[in-house]
Formats: C-alpha cells, sequence, structure tokens
C-alpha cells in the first residue's frame, strides 16, 4: 500500500509493478507553534505557507526519509521555489529521520513546524503541548493510498498480495478502512476509496 502516485506510475511504466488500485485516501497539515511566528494561518496554498516558513527562517522539520511524506514536502518546496538543504541540528531547515510521531514530538518540544498526516495527527495530537494545526485544506495536500504488488509469477508471494489487494478493494476491506480508528479516537483516520476517487 503506497502512496506516491510518480513513483507508482512509474513502476507501472516500467513493468515491475502491477494490481495498482486506489483503495482510500487522508490528507497532510501543516502543524507548528500557536504563536505561529511564520504566519501559516494567513497562508493561501501549501506553497505559500512553506514559503512564509522559509522567509521567516522558522524552523521547520522534514523525515528526510524519502517516504511519500518527504515526496510530497519536497514537491511543495519545488512548487514554492525553495529548495532547502538541512542536517539534523544546524538552520532553520533540519533533517530528522525519523518515523512521522518521533518527527511531531521533536517539533512539538522545538517550537518547529512539520507537515504530519491526518491518521497520525488523530492518534497523537493528545499527547502534544504546543503543536497545533494551522493550515489544510489545499487539494495538493490530499493524500492518495493505492494498492501495488510485482507482476504474476515474478516472485513468490506475488499471487497472496493479489488476493490481499482484491480483499482491501473488495466491499468488506473497504469497511476496515472507512472504520478503522473510530473506536479509539472518535474519528476514522481514513477514508474509503469513494471519498478518495474525488481527488484522483
Amino acid at each position: 500500500m503506497v502512496h506516491a502516485p510518480a513513483q507508482e506510475k512509474a513502476a507501472l511504466a516500467e513493468g515491475w509493478g502491477a494490481n495498482h488500485a486506489l483503495i482510500g485516501s487522508n490528507e497532510f497539515y501543516i502543524v507548528g507553534p500557536r504563536k505561529d511566528p511564520a504566519q501559516v494561518t494567513q497562508a493561501k496554498s501549501a506553497a505559500d505557507a512553506y514559503a512564509r516558513i522559509a522567509g521567516a527562517q522558522a524552523r521547520f522539520f522534514s523525515r528526510g526519509d524519502n517516504s511519500g511524506t518527504h515526496k510530497k514536502e519536497l514537491a511543495i518546496w519545488k512548487a514554492a521555489g525553495i529548495f532547502p538543504d538541512g542536517g539534523p541540528a544546524g538552520g532553520w531547515y533540519i533533517t530528522h529521520k525519523g518515523f512521522m510521531k518521533a518527527v511531531l514530538q521533536r517539533a512539538d518540544a522545538e517550537q518547529g513546524y512539520f507537515m504530519t498526516d491526518s491518521s497520525t495527527w488523530v492518534a497523537v495530537k493528545k499527547d502534544m503541548k504546543d503543536l497545533v494545526i494551522l493550515f489544510r485544506g489545499d487539494k495538493v495536500l490530499i493524500n492518495t493510498y493505492h494498492t501495488l504488488c510485482q507482476p504474476e509469477g515474478a516472485t513468490p508471494g506475488a499471487a497472496i498480495a493479489a488476493k490481499f489487494i482484491g480483499f482491501v478493494g473488495s466491499p468488506a476491506g473497504q469497511k476496515i478502512i472507512g472504520d478503522f480508528g473510530k473506536a479509539e479516537h472518535g474519528a476514522s483516520l481514513y477514508n474509503d476509496a469513494v471519498y478518495a476517487k474525488q481527488y484522483e
């Protein structure tokens, strides 16, 4: 299950990806300190929000791990015409190379900005001392998830993976996705494929 559309299309075009299907979505939020020194709440787009952060030289945390989230972040910086380059501690742009929750915790502790997926946010927001959602709603921040596996016969597990993909796309699988997290967090962590289709 993947969320990097450009790389998914490349896998299909190159022939090593198969069974590509939309299964659901969530979205990305730009979160940061309540005081919002970069005035991200006034941004008109995700790229504008990033430009404000860079202009203010406000601390920004990047996962820097080549994940789907990191690829989305880099695409937004590119749209803003900014190409930040940071290490683990220096400057305003800080590469953390941790998973989503760990980077959120660091951004919260160090008064920084970060782009998190809504699913993680719903699960951990109660633990945040200062971070709040400052920007959301730009269509570019919608995060669609697809299935992808290797072609039949390519690996011993390809047939099993294809069966799993079929289940995830079935009514039973889609109900699991649409209901996931409701009991524990009071809201679903993901939207189903019917909702996600409007953003394809």
